[in-house]
């Protein structure tokens, strides 16, 4: 896969701009503290509880989601709601804009599909201007979001 010139490092730093504004998300909100998690695609919220109780609101975007030894797009999901996959649409366009091919390959392969996507929500993350970044584990692999607006619900 041919990448432009620029892309790896502007990758590595949307990674280090990601795991900046993760450290303030657990300062600032507990994030991975909480008793329990719920995302609710169709409501584009990510819900952090305690004892039963809604406690941290934000809202989310789906980047992609992992299996065994993949990356699916957002984009390329049709399983998923429109509506959650509006910014993985931009991140798209970007990569097709800027002739970055992993980012508009629907289906990417890797040894550690954990860390590509990290890397591909992190890209995301800077393209749509996000907030932070979650992944919520799922049967055979996981789901991986960003985030925007954390609120405390009372």
């Amino acid at each position: 896969m041919t990448e432009p010139d620029w892309y790896a490092d502007w990758r590595a730093a949307a990674l280090d701009d990601l795991a900046v504004k993760q450290d303030h998300n657990l300062e600032a909100f507990a994030m991975g503290s909480w008793e329990r998690f719920d995302y609710d695609l169709d409501a584009l919220t990510l819900t952090f509880s305690e004892a039963g109780a809604a406690k941290l609101v934000a809202d989310i975007q789906v980047v992609g989601t992992t299996g065994a030894e993949e990356w699916l797009w957002a984009w390329a999901n049709t399983g998923l709601p429109e509506a959650c996959r509006r910014d993985a649409e931009l991140v798209k366009a970007f990569g097709e804009d800027n002739g970055v091919e992993e980012l508009s390959f629907e289906l990417l392969g890797a040894d550690d599909v954990n860390s590509l996507g990290w890397a591909l929500t992190a890209v995301a993350a800077r393209v749509c201007d996000a907030e932070g970044a979650y992944r919520a584990p799922r049967d055979g692999g996981a789901l991986f979001m960003i985030c925007r607006n954390f609120r405390y619900v009372s």
